[in-house]
């Protein structure tokens, strides 16, 4: 599994937003994205998933240019609607995304007792952790994650972690945006501000 970006730039209305960014996420490996607001961290993923047309460069995971089906982005928007319960939005997510309807996953990140409840009824932090299920429930290989530890407390930022290596160690591999380092084991930082890659 490989996910290669090569020499990509960005503009957007005239700006330069991403310039000349390389690097190669690989097999079980997490790749940090850093950088003060308004640096391009957002737009970096956005850009991976396709969101975003690239002004300059090359990305493909796996050698392909189309690879939609391989990756679960998590961003700002949840959009998870209000009338529906936690446990309809995992159902209808799952059955979206092609992947099996995980028993307990709920149960996982904290929701279980509130799985029939309108999510409109749901506190901020607690609608992260319903997309953080959803993430479980991909069965995706790659996952994109903007920002996935915002709203959510100290237990809740410490079970993402937990998943975050879970899914490493099963093969998986991670892009994440983050204006902090709270995992603190990433293979590769990618920081925007000066334009820096290592590894």
């Amino acid at each position: 599994m490989s996910l290669k970006v090569s020499s990509v730039s960005c503009y957007r209305s005239g700006y330069k937003i991403i310039d000349n960014i390389s690097f190669e996420l690989k097999t079980g490996q997490l790749a940090l994205i850093s950088g003060s607001n308004g640096s391009g961290k957002t737009s970096l993923l956005r850009m991976v998933a396709g969101f975003i047309p690239l002004s300059f460069g090359d990305i493909s995971f796996n050698s392909k240019k189309e690879y939609r089906d391989e990756f679960f982005i998590l961003g700002h928007n949840l959009a998870i609607k209000g009338d529906i319960s936690p446990e309809e939005d995992i159902k209808f997510w799952s059955s979206y995304l092609g992947a099996g309807y995980i028993n307990g996953v709920l149960e996982r990140v904290g929701l279980g007792k509130l799985k029939k409840t309108p999510c409109k009824y749901l506190s901020q932090g607690q609608k992260q952790r319903l997309v953080i299920a959803r993430l479980l429930s991909s069965n995706k290989s790659l996952w994109l994650l903007d920002e996935p530890s915002s709203s959510l407390d100290r237990d809740a930022s410490i079970f993402l972690k937990e998943i975050i290596n879970e899914h490493k160690n099963s093969g998986g591999s991670i892009l994440v945006s983050s204006h902090i380092d709270f995992l603190g084991n990433a293979d590769i930082k990618i920081n925007l501000d000066n334009k820096n890659v290592s590894s």
